[in-house]
């Protein structure tokens, strides 16, 4: 039963990662041209609540907490994963609050 939880949240947390490549994508693209900073912020949300929900996952399964993921061309674990994604919140704060 746990290894079938694990593949489930791992595959769950592989379809996070994509959501915030994509997000983050999105995001240059509003930056680069200027956005207000609602529409910003707006992204900043998503990117919080993908961060959160990656968070939540890795919590419920040991396995998925070992496994290794890739994300924009590099391969990390749990740890680089959310301090990957903690820093890109924290970039874009800082983009919006200049």
């Amino acid at each position: 039963m746990g290894f079938f939880n694990s593949m489930r949240t791992i595959g769950e947390i592989n379809g996070l990662l994509k959501d915030f490549e994509n997000q983050v994508t999105i995001t240059q693209g509003q930056v680069g041209s200027g956005a207000s900073k609602a529409t910003l912020n707006n992204s900043l949300n998503v990117m919080k609540s993908i961060h959160q929900q990656l968070i939540d996952k890795f919590g419920n399964s040991s396995g998925a907490r070992t496994a290794t993921y890739t994300i924009f061309g590099d391969k990390m674990r749990m740890d680089g994963i959310l301090t990957y994604t903690r820093n890109v919140i924290l970039n874009l704060n800082a983009i919006i609050n200049s």
